[in-house]
């Protein structure tokens, strides 16, 4: 088939031709709807600010926490003994600067509102990628579009219930010196949960990046094979850095499951490989 022609059937009915600026002002376009979807739930989240404090923020630090009676439970079972059974030390909190209360409060809003917002953001991302594919590209992608969300949201939740819980309890247990008082501001508390739930919902989208490097060709599943070791550094280190707790536990918490991700990438990356190459035979025919 000629450069020039194009089969009818691989064109998106109502593709445009864009031109370079073309490209830019729909970019544009799409990140302010994306700004004002971000501000209309941070706004929806900060009217009921208050209830997210006391009911979401402040939950992982008080007894009966769903991850606390996980633990204690995975601990009977498995090492039959009560080592897993926590509660959460005590936790005395202040605001030591004059807009530090309002901060902690949009802080929690606007985390709250992205994560809400989420699926819609990705939506929108789609809407800009979806006119330079073809039609068996969109329908490919579109299957996906609903694993990308449930990949974040399973990435907050666990992090929420499992991770907070570990880090909190280590943390705040942890003494220096008895002459010391932990005395905890709201920021500092704020900033715990909503940064551990937020970034641990992100890095569990490594499949997903694992599959657009590969679709695009700048990775492969025997390069991923290869590199494993270097990855598994990697992984760890940014389960160190999503979890700001020193504990080998709660790394190791966030870092399996990574690198059970990244064992699922290399899979992914097959089929995306074996893919390609039936594309590419069909063509040749």
């Amino acid at each position: 088939m000629a450069l020039d022609q194009v089969d009818a059937d691989e064109i998106e009915s109502g593709q445009k031709n864009m031109g370079f600026f073309d490209h830019i002002d729909e970019l544009r376009s799409r990140l302010v709807k994306i700004a004002y979807l971000i501000i209309v739930t941070t706004i929806a989240a900060f009217v009921y600010v208050d209830v997210l404090f006391d009911k979401v923020i402040m939950a992982p630090f008080t007894s009966g926490f769903w991850g606390y009676t996980f633990f204690c439970k995975a601990g009977r079972m498995i090492m039959n003994d009560d080592a897993l059974c926590w509660d959460p030390p005590p936790l005395m909190m202040q605001s030591m600067q004059v807009q530090g209360q309002f901060v902690s409060a949009f802080k929690i809003a606007f985390v709250a509102g992205f994560i809400l917002s989420f699926p819609l953001v990705v939506r929108q991302l789609w809407l800009f990628v979806k006119p330079a594919l073809n039609k068996k590209e969109v329908r490919r992608v579109q299957r996906s579009l609903f694993v990308v969300s449930l990949l974040f949201f399973t990435g907050v939740l666990f992090a929420y219930f499992l991770l907070v819980p570990v880090a909190t309890n280590f943390l705040l247990s942890f003494s220096l010196s008895d002459k010391i008082q932990n005395i905890i501001t709201i920021s500092s508390v704020t900033g715990f949960v909503t940064f551990m739930s937020l970034a641990t919902g992100l890095v569990f989208e490594l499949p997903v990046l694992i599959y657009i490097l590969t679709s695009i060709g700048l990775i492969s599943s025997d390069f991923l094979k290869k590199y494993w070791r270097y990855a598994a550094v990697v992984i760890f280190i940014i389960a160190g850095i999503a979890t700001p707790s020193p504990d080998v536990f709660s790394q190791l918490l966030l870092g399996i499951p990574l690198m059970s991700l990244y064992v699922l990438g290399i899979f992914i990356a097959k089929r995306v490989e074996k893919r390609k190459e039936l594309e590419s035979e069909t063509e040749q025919e």
